[in-house]
């Protein structure tokens, strides 16, 4: 079964197991959804989630069996995932980061740009890390205009960058 990263722990909160979570979705209100998780993709213990609260842009997660500031502490830049099982309908133009990861990008006459390695969270926009030739980085805000096909099937992104963006 294919698994989802839906955040990372970054820190502990407290001294009774919650931690941290970057959250890898624009729907941070999905921790609640689900009743457990997974502590890095090739783990199959699921973990319940006993508590979920935010702060800011993160979310306060606390799971059972994570009681002490010294369990949390161990868990501290782990990726969590999800299995289908618990991914929720995605609307049509709303993509899990997951998925985004390593697909292929290219410009609209198929050139080819690089590859998607991470996607930049900020309150107007996402922004796709696009790596190309020579290790050089791309940043491309995710909008229609920039953006204006993601084929997830077929493992691509077409862009329409305006002049500057990659050259």
């Amino acid at each position: 079964m294919k698994k989802h990263r839906i955040g990372q722990i970054v820190n502990t909160h407290g001294l009774k197991g919650d931690m941290k979570v970057y959250p890898y979705t624009d729907y941070p209100e999905r921790f609640e959804e689900v009743d457990y998780i997974y502590i890095e993709k090739n783990n199959d213990e699921k973990w319940y989630i006993e508590n979920v609260r935010y702060q800011k842009k993160m979310v306060l997660l606390k799971i059972k069996g994570i009681d002490t500031i010294e369990d949390a502490e161990k868990l501290k830049e782990k990726n969590l995932y999800i299995d289908d099982d618990n991914r929720r309908e995605l609307e049509e133009d709303e993509h899990l980061i997951s998925d985004l990861i390593g697909l292929n990008v290219y410009l609209e006459d198929l050139t080819p740009v690089g590859t998607v390695i991470n996607v930049l969270k900020y309150s107007a926009n996402d922004v796709y890390v696009i790596k190309g030739a020579e290790d050089k980085e791309y940043l491309i805000p995710a909008l229609k205009q920039f953006v204006p096909i993601v084929d997830i099937k077929n493992n691509k992104i077409i862009i329409s960058p305006i002049k500057g963006m990659i050259d």
